[in-house]
């Protein structure tokens, strides 16, 4: 209702025609935060459910103020179940990256963090049942085809509500989930060298740049750091040239990948270099819609973890390995914000295993007006 005394310019104001209530359940997973809905909750049009998304965030504008968004590329993130027909024990999923800067959703990526948060919610919600001791949950993308599976504690067969498992990048801890990457299904294109080559080079403004294009997890062009005069374990502000060189990378690095150019969440954009001094594993400083992430999407991590395991990337160069380390043995990428882990099952692995946390935060109704 409009307060008294105000009368808009009805060419300006114009009330929505309905208000749609929408459940919907928000969740951390990771280092992103999730807004999960049921696909019968939802219309049966793709393009409608886009309209739907980009109203209930907020977008195009660029602070998400009017909506559920929130205003960064970890933030503005949705999972779609498909809650019709579900085989007991597996969940089947779209994941979509609402655009902040303009009206616009992606469902052509992955995003790990979010896939984290699913396999604690799928247990909240009731979608499998837990088993004694630590339950298995395989979930898979249906548009992209990524087989995931996370492994959620359940002792005495009860869903945890909340639990102690710290990250880098995350103030809070949450349930502990490990998630589970494998060969078979994490390259989005098929291929996990498009260009068959573990190093490309790609030229852009004149300067030339070293580059392993791969898609395991989801495509990912990782750039050699010093090719742009850096380390690769910079702070933001010395990395604002990258940044607003990171559309023209993207660009020329699905052209080369044949993979659609227009795209804002694929492929992964970042730059790779040696660990910090007296460190294992590698530095990473990925870019995500517009800006650095301030610690480093799964799915990039599964890019950067594989791409370690491969004679000749620019990661594998660049990747900094004790003697003794072995398959199954921690390793670290050294990101923006603190650092993260994860488990080879060989030298050139072929399942990756990281270690996250979880917590579901809301349960309730978004109203999304018809405007």
């Amino acid at each position: 209702m409009l307060h008294a005394g105000l009368d808009p310019d009805p060419d300006v104001y114009q009330m929505p025609h309905s208000i749609s209530a929408v459940p919907a359940t928000l969740v951390r997973g990771g280092t992103s935060k999730c807004w999960i809905f049921r696909e019968s909750d939802l219309p049966q049009d793709t393009g409608e459910v886009e309209r739907l998304l980009i109203r209930m965030f907020g977008s195009p504008d660029v602070r998400q103020i009017d909506g559920v968004g929130g205003a960064s590329s970890t933030t503005s993130k949705a999972i779609v179940v498909d809650d019709r027909g579900m085989n007991v024990g597996a969940v089947k999923y779209r994941f979509a990256q609402v655009a902040i800067d303009r009206p616009a959703v992606e469902w052509d990526s992955n995003c790990g963090n979010c896939a984290t948060g699913l396999g604690l919610y799928a247990l909240h919600a009731g979608l499998v049942e837990p088993g004694e001791g630590t339950t298995r949950i395989p979930i898979t993308n249906t548009i992209t085809g990524l087989n995931l599976t996370c492994e959620v504690p359940t002792p005495g067969g009860l869903v945890p509500a909340y639990g102690d498992r710290r990250l880098d990048g995350q103030y809070y801890p949450g349930v502990p989930v490990d998630i589970i990457f494998e060969q078979g299904s994490w390259s989005t294109f098929g291929v996990e060298f498009p260009t068959g080559n573990p190093v490309d080079e790609i030229t852009v403004g004149g300067a030339t740049y070293r580059v392993t294009l791969i898609d395991a997890g989801a495509p990912a062009a990782l750039f050699d750091a010093a090719d742009f005069g850096v380390s690769g374990q910079e702070g933001a502000g010395q990395l604002q040239g990258l940044v607003e060189l990171a559309p023209e990378l993207r660009a020329a690095a699905a052209k080369l990948m044949s993979i659609p150019n227009d795209l804002t969440s694929i492929p992964k954009v970042g730059i790779v270099g040696s660990p910090p001094p007296g460190e294992e594993g590698v530095s990473a400083r990925m870019i995500s819609m517009g800006a650095l992430h301030p610690a480093i999407g799964l799915t990039s991590a599964v890019a950067v973890a594989v791409a370690a395991g491969r004679e000749g990337t620019v990661v594998n160069r660049y990747t900094v390995k004790s003697a003794e380390t072995a398959a199954g043995t921690p390793m670290t990428i050294h990101m923006l914000k603190g650092a993260t882990g994860f488990s080879l099952d060989a030298s050139m692995p072929t399942q990756i295993t990281f270690q996250r946390s979880a917590r579901v935060i809301s349960e309730g109704t978004v109203l999304v007006p018809g405007d």
